[in-house]
């Protein structure tokens, strides 16, 4: 087994000591013969932690697949002083991987007590609004532009260690029997199949570090902006929001309706207006007369001075009043009063007017579920 430790001049990029009120915090990534831990092997595993205030690297290879258990071993004991571990897919295929190894070769390890950070479930709520093709590592680190030095895939890397192992035995059986490698270079090679090997490791886990920014893009939906001004322009009410840290790349999503453009620190939201008549229905329509003349209901103290032709008993879908004025849609019964086309409508309206612009906390309201409907 090949066990090396060295430390790494990054950072995360994001307060995940501050997120989650721990610096115990380890960064973790495997290599594997396959995706099925009964008929694969694990040759490879390395991680990224802290030591005081530095990160380190640590990466357990073997050299041999009879090695799969020990660094399993070394694995689990090194984790065992940590609180979170940080993956991307681990969820997916790490973990469950390591823990059906563990099964087969009857090795008494869980991961029952550290937390399970996995980058790529955070944001799978949200992967609408990256517009990428597909969300594997290289694509986030392709779009927070982060550079690798590694250029294999996994599929090309399985390929690397089984050259390396073909090259470990013609080495070793040669020390074994004290012959010369006859100018062939194959201690050469294996080095050079082992730095390949190593290196992509190493990347995965720099980038898996380098790629935490990513989690700033779910902060944007959690309720936690200022808004700095708010205004109806061209059809369309604009409300701009100040955030308390900075994406490291823009980002803009939505829909003919709302939309979304947001840079820095800041993001600004588009949501298209409506400029005409709407209704407001009243819940107890048992109180109210419709008036089919005027079109509009009326409560029963005021009915009782119309003549009863005029008036009929109202219903849910004919008990309410209208309003000319400007609106935007909201997806939720989220503010009052609301406003419909029809009483069976499911989106309602809400009336763009100075007390709504100038209410801090009902527009914040506002904004914050049309952010969160723009994900469900």
């Amino acid at each position: 087994m090949i066990i090396r430790q060295f430390p790494v001049e990054i950072t995360p990029g994001y307060p995940l000591e501050h997120k989650f009120n721990t610096d115990k915090i380890v960064f973790f990534d495997i290599e594997t013969t396959g995706f099925t831990a009964q008929t694969t092997y694990l040759y490879l595993i390395g991680c990224i932690y802290k030591d005081s205030s530095d990160l380190h690297m640590i990466q357990w290879f073997a050299e041999d697949i009879r090695e799969e258990v020990q660094i399993i071993k070394n694995f689990f004991e090194f984790i065992k002083g940590y609180d979170i571990l940080v993956n991307y897919n681990g969820s997916g295929f790490d973990i469950p991987y390591l823990i059906k190894k563990c099964e087969l070769l009857k090795l008494n390890y869980s991961f029952n007590n550290i937390r399970n950070l996995d980058l790529y479930k955070m944001i799978t709520p949200i992967k609408q609004i990256f517009n990428l093709k597909n969300f594997k590592q290289k694509s986030i680190e392709t779009f927070l532009n982060v550079r690798r030095q590694d250029t294999l895939s996994g599929g090309e890397l399985i390929e690397v260690y089984q050259s390396y192992l073909g090259k470990k035995r013609i080495e070793n059986l040669r020390k074994s029997r004290n012959v010369q490698d006859n100018g062939d270079n194959t201690s050469l090679e294996t080095e050079e199949l082992l730095h390949l090997i190593m290196q992509h490791n190493e990347d995965d886990l720099k980038g898996l570090v380098k790629i935490c920014p990513i989690l700033y893009y779910n902060d944007l939906f959690d309720g936690a902006f200022h808004i700095v001004r708010a205004g109806v322009d061209s059809g369309q009410l604009i409300v701009r929001l100040e955030y308390n840290f900075y994406l490291p790349s823009r980002i803009s999503f939505g829909n003919d309706c709302l939309y979304v453009n947001a840079c820095n620190n800041t993001a600004d939201v588009y949501i298209k207006t409506y400029e005409g008549e709407l209704k407001y229905f009243y819940d107890n329509y048992k109180d109210y007369y419709y008036l089919p003349a005027e079109d509009r209901a009326v409560h029963k103290s005021l009915a009782i001075f119309v003549d009863k032709e005029y008036r009929k008993k109202a219903t849910p879908s004919n008990c309410y009043t209208k309003k000319q004025g400007v609106f935007v849609p909201q997806y939720h019964p989220v503010l009052s009063p609301a406003f419909k086309n029809s009483y069976d409508d499911k989106i309602s309206f809400v009336e763009v007017h100075n007390d709504f612009l100038l209410n801090e906390d009902n527009l914040a309201r506002y904004i914050y579920h049309i952010l969160n409907h723009l994900i469900e």
